[in-house]
């Protein structure tokens, strides 16, 4: 523990400390969400049941500062273990009410509520505002089922998943003992257990203290990322006003915006920080933030995080017409935008949070650039699968220039400036761009892989190709109105002469594969191509007309050697047409 800080400590029973006193408990501002998942559960579960005796727990840091104004005592450290034993308690009472109601009200009032000297009850712990309703709802009250509920949250979506895994755990147990009375015993015993687990408790009356504790102290099996120390960091600057708390409402923006993104927030924050103050790894970013941010900038600071995740939930989940006020171009940014989403790389999210940001700043319209980093993502990291890290510092290093020279923007002067700029990027990143020979050796390993991910992307391919055949500027296909074909089956029929095992390492190959609509796709079948080809010559795609010519060529002759060939085809197009930056 740091130099400065004034506490109490003592050893002493969970009884004492969370069951048997009229105190309650409130998770504060800055602190993270719920975060326990099953591999906590599991692990805490196992430690009470496999001890005989008690087991310690761990410490429990609590700020008292203000239990006589609001009633509650601030938990520090510890939430995450009282949040899952009060999950664990509403389980015992759940199923103790299935034997006996009387047990389960005892257990309500003790155990998870406190009757209050008017005859009231209050909730012995108040979850952070994410959680609140939802944990208030279907763990505190005793009225709900919460295996009916459906969590929204990824905070909410792990309350219901531990409640149910410890709903299987318990019942498991009970389930030994023949009679009701010797299962209401065998709860009872649980929650002994409970109550008699060894902590020490830590106590503290200063916020100040509360916030430095929060930084310097980790909770049993969870690590505090960037994101945790960032909130607490943001919390202990902006202090709430009377009438609003504005560092908890931005921040709760930003938490939606980024989680809306099925992507983790400590990432958000690196690429803002990369993309807009310096690179640096993400085991140092906390210290650079600290560092960096003066004790003035915490409220620019959480603005532009604030602003800078609506433009990572565009790049991430946005559609269309979220570009549109991107210069006269937008629908050809959102294409590249959408082509890069597809391709699962986020490394260069760092240069385009970068250009969103200063757009109204350039003085010129930035599709072309989107267009290159698609084509160059496309060739480094899809086909070739080169070092994301080092093309992730040529992105930070370029998004800096591009920050720091349109802050005095827009006029002419600058916005030649921000043209050299880009020039230079697509300089540099050409130079790191793999040789044809690497790309032509990667690209058969471009294949059908059966997951939303992998459909996707093989129907971007295929849609590029499809536009090259077309010889015209059309924009990708809609994904929703075609389906990927395979032109000799998974699962081929008898008159193919071949079977599953026969062509499994080559049947999902991209040269293997066409764009075919709904309806046709579904008349195909497994044929073998003189059945085939009357279906594919009713498609007006021009990569299934270009398959029907090269089928008739050939004599509808279709194996391992033909496909091939069509994929070499596609690898020089795409090298040479398609993705070309060089």
């Amino acid at each position: 523990m740091e130099q400065g800080f004034t506490f109490d400590a003592n050893d002493k029973l969970l009884s004492d400390v969370f069951f048997g006193n009229q105190r309650k408990f409130c998770v504060p501002r800055y602190q993270r969400p719920y975060a326990w998942g099953i591999e906590e559960v599991t692990e805490f579960w196992d430690d009470l049941i496999s001890n005989n005796g008690t087991f310690f727990l761990g410490s429990f840091i609590l700020n008292t500062e203000h239990k006589e104004t609001d009633g509650y005592v601030d938990i520090i450290d510890g939430q995450q273990r009282l949040l899952t034993i009060t999950i664990l308690m509403s389980v015992i009472r759940d199923i103790a009410k299935e034997l006996d109601e009387k047990e389960a009200d005892t257990i309500q009032r003790h155990d998870i509520a406190i009757e209050l000297w008017n005859g009231q009850f209050a909730f012995r712990i108040r979850p952070a505002e994410t959680l609140e309703d939802y944990f208030t709802k279907y763990i505190q009250d005793n009225t709900n089922n919460i295996l009916e509920s459906e969590p929204g949250s990824q905070e909410e979506k792990k309350v219901k998943a531990n409640y149910q895994f410890l709903k299987e755990k318990i019942l498991g147990e009970i389930a030994r003992f023949q009679t009701k009375d010797k299962q209401i015993g065998n709860l009872n015993d649980l929650r002994k257990k409970i109550r008699e687990l060894l902590v020490i408790e830590i106590e503290i009356s200063k916020e100040e203290d509360a916030y430095d504790i929060f930084e310097t102290t980790n909770a049993r099996g969870m690590e505090l990322s960037v994101s945790d120390l960032l909130k607490n960091l943001v919390f202990k600057n902006i202090k709430a006003g009377p009438h609003r708390d504005l560092a908890k409402e931005n921040w709760k923006d930003i938490v939606k915006n980024v989680e809306d993104t099925g992507t983790e927030l400590k990432r958000f924050i690196r690429y803002f920080w990369v993309s807009k103050y310096g690179f640096v790894q993400e085991k140092k970013l906390f210290k650079e933030i600290k560092r960096v941010i003066a004790p003035s900038q915490w409220q620019s600071l959480l603005k532009d995080l604030k602003d800078d995740s609506y433009l990572y939930n565009k790049l991430l989940e946005g559609v269309d017409t979220d570009f549109q006020g991107f210069g006269g171009h937008g629908y050809e940014i959102y294409e590249s935008v959408f082509a890069i989403r597809l391709m699962g790389v986020s490394q260069c999210y760092v240069l385009l949070l970068s250009i969103l940001r200063n757009f109204p700043k350039l003085g010129f319209d930035p599709y072309r650039i989107f267009q290159f980093i698609e084509k160059f993502t496309f060739q480094y990291s899809v086909v070739c699968k080169l070092p994301g890290n080092r093309v992730e510092k040529i992105y930070s290093k370029y998004a800096l220039e591009i920050e720091r020279t349109a802050k005095n923007g827009p006029n002419r002067r600058i916005t030649g400036r921000l043209n050299s700029i880009f020039a230079r990027l697509e300089t540099e990143l050409k130079s790191e761009a793999p040789s044809k020979v690497l790309f032509l050796e990667s690209f058969p390993d471009l294949y059908y892989k059966d997951s939303t991910e992998g459909r996707r992307l093989i129907k971007y391919i295929l849609g590029k190709i499809n536009i090259t055949y077309e010889g015209n500027n059309e924009h990708l296909i809609n994904f929703n109105a075609v389906n990927t074909e395979h032109i000799l089956p998974l699962t081929p029929d008898k008159a193919w002469g071949v079977t599953k095992k026969d062509i499994k390492d080559y049947v999902n190959n991209l040269g293997n594969l066409t764009l075919l609509s709904e309806e046709i796709n579904s008349d195909v079948e497994n044929f073998i191509i003189s059945k085939k080809l009357p279906e594919y010559e009713k498609s007006n795609l021009g990569i299934t007309q270009k398959l029907v010519q090269t089928l008739k060529a050939l004599n509808n002759k279709w194996d391992e050697a033909e496909i091939n060939a069509r994929q070499l085809e596609f690898a020089e197009m795409a090298y040479e047409t398609i993705w070309k930056i060089k």
